[in-house]
């Protein structure tokens, strides 16, 4: 099983009618390695958007070496609101932000919450100043991106 989008890897799970199915599905998920790493496609997006790894940690708002430790894959279960931090960083779109989200096993963003809700639209109006995002964050009494 080659790398497939989540529809299609849907409906060969659909088709699955016994345990022995699921077994055989199962298994050659895992051996597919069909997840992508949050790492890899942050290193993806960096290079698409000729981005220095230097300045994107420099921007995130995070502590530096754990920055690096996410970027370089060493850190595999980051919170979701250091997803955030850098995704912004990473000048990312709203549908990247929503995959790097996806990937990191993280809730992706809804309109319906204030704090998603103010991160959309600075996304939306591609401003990707963690600190001005912030700013309005504590302005309305929320998380910061930390």
């Amino acid at each position: 099983m080659a790398e497939h989008s989540t529809d299609e890897l849907s409906r060969f799970l659909n088709t699955v009618r016994c345990p022995q199915d699921l077994s055989n599905y199962l298994e050659n998920l895992r051996k597919a390695g069909n997840a992508v790493s949050l790492s890899n496609y942050l290193n993806c997006i960096m290079h698409e958007k000729g981005l220095l790894l230097r300045n994107v940690v420099a921007e995130c708002n995070l502590e530096q070496h754990y920055a690096y430790q996410i970027i370089n894959g060493n850190k595999c279960n980051p919170s979701r609101i250091k997803v955030l931090a850098l995704a912004i960083a990473c000048r990312m779109t709203l549908a990247q932000t929503q995959r790097s989200l996806s990937i990191s096993k993280n809730a992706i963003l809804f309109p319906d919450n204030p704090f998603d809700a103010i991160v959309i639209f600075n996304i939306s109006q591609s401003n990707w100043s963690v600190y001005n995002i912030n700013e309005q964050l504590l302005a309305e009494g929320l998380p910061i991106l930390e």
